[in-house]
């Protein structure tokens, strides 16, 4: 951060989306995929949540790609399950990771969880 005119310029850009999220116990549990905002009239918008999923990604990737992913997503994982989001409150500090004041949230990896389950543990080996 730096101090322009005795505002704060906070570059989430740079700072917070794509860093790895680590957990109060000091598990890596996903990357930053999206921030949301409040929007309040006459006021500057405020940081509400982290968005932590890889649904997140495409809207964020233009063109077809972009499409493709959220269409293949939509398919893969299960209509119910709506993207993780980290409110920012539970946010410790952001660099050079974001880590949590808070353990990790459930349902942080909804794909990989797919995956293992209807995938991995098919292959011979793959419940260890």
């Amino acid at each position: 951060m730096s101090d322009r005119g005795g505002g704060s310029v906070f570059r989430i850009g740079f700072t917070v989306l794509d860093r790895q999220i680590v957990d109060a116990d000091g598990d890596n549990v996903g990357k930053v995929d999206d921030v949301e905002f409040e929007w309040r009239e006459g006021e500057p918008p405020t940081m509400t949540a982290l968005v932590s999923d890889t649904a997140a990604l495409g809207p964020r990737i233009a063109g077809r790609l972009g499409r493709s992913w959220e269409v293949l997503l939509g398919r893969l994982r299960p209509s119910d399950e709506e993207p993780t989001l980290i409110r920012s409150e539970d946010v410790e500090r952001f660099a050079p990771s974001t880590v949590l004041s808070i353990p990790a949230p459930s349902g942080m990896r909804p794909m990989e969880t797919w995956v293992a389950e209807h995938i991995i543990c098919r292959i011979p080996g793959g419940r260890r």
